[in-house]
């Protein structure tokens, strides 16, 4: 199909032989064959982190409501908030994985700012995810935004985001600004600084992704899973080849 509009009508049975970044909902946010397992595995982390329906939850970057079309049916009434630059993404979702009557229903937030900003909605957040952001901006936007996502955090609130993993030996050179669909690799050195300029504790966590490294941060260290609860914590994906890395996670040599 040469004509991006036709790109779009794609059934996403059809659109799993995109490539990522292509003009489709299910493709612009990643590898499209893998949607509904990025969806999946970012509620599954948030409900292992002690999700309840009653939280409020920011999808800070929230695209084509991968991780949303999963919370919104979850989560109370104006539960869910996304930000999302790109309102056709969202729109794209609504129509074709929510549903306009669970819209109604559910009643969730969002804004299309392109400023990085999270008090858009005037309230605080039990849980902030920001899946796949971090990997395309360069540090000159990192920590505004943590500093953001730490300024409208509730009480005991976490922050999860992923990054691009890089060795400690091999600290890379990034122009400013926003570089999608190009990826920037930060070591977890450089991540530990950008929370600590943020005024938030952090911790790796080693739940499965299958190209990024999930972190939290928290106000207080407290407030960071730690010990025993860490054991559970690892995105382990049973009868799936395509994910078999994630059994190996926290298993004792």
């Amino acid at each position: 199909m040469d004509d991006a509009s036709d790109t779009r009508k794609m059934a996403p049975e059809a659109a799993r032989a995109l490539r990522p970044g292509d003009d489709h909902y299910t493709a612009f946010v990643g590898p499209p064959a893998q949607y509904d397992f990025m969806g999946a595995t970012q509620f599954r982390l948030l409900t292992a982190l002690g999700l309840r329906s009653h939280h409020r939850v920011l999808d800070f970057g929230c695209g084509s409501l991968r991780a949303g079309r999963l919370l919104i049916p979850y989560l109370d009434r104006g539960g869910y908030h996304g930000v999302e630059p790109n309102r056709w993404l969202v729109e794209e979702a609504i129509e074709r994985e929510v549903g306009r009557d669970l819209v109604r229903i559910k009643a969730p937030r969002f804004d299309d700012n392109d400023a990085f900003r999270a008090d858009v909605f005037g309230q605080s957040f039990d849980f902030i995810v920001a899946q796949s952001i971090f990997s395309h901006t360069s540090a000159d936007l990192v920590v505004p935004a943590l500093r953001n996502f730490a300024s409208v955090l509730a009480p005991g609130g976490l922050v999860c985001c992923t990054f691009v993993a890089a060795p400690a030996s091999e600290r890379e050179r990034h122009k400013p600004g926003w570089t999608y669909p190009q990826c920037v690799r930060f070591t977890d050195e450089e991540v530990g600084a950008f929370f600590a300029e943020a005024g938030l504790r952090r911790l790796r966590l080693d739940w499965y992704h299958p190209r990024q490294v999930w972190y939290l941060g928290a106000r207080d260290a407290a407030d960071l899973p730690s010990g025993d609860d860490l054991r559970h914590l690892t995105g382990a994906v049973s009868r799936a080849p395509e994910f078999a890395a994630s059994l190996a996670i926290g298993r004792t040599p």
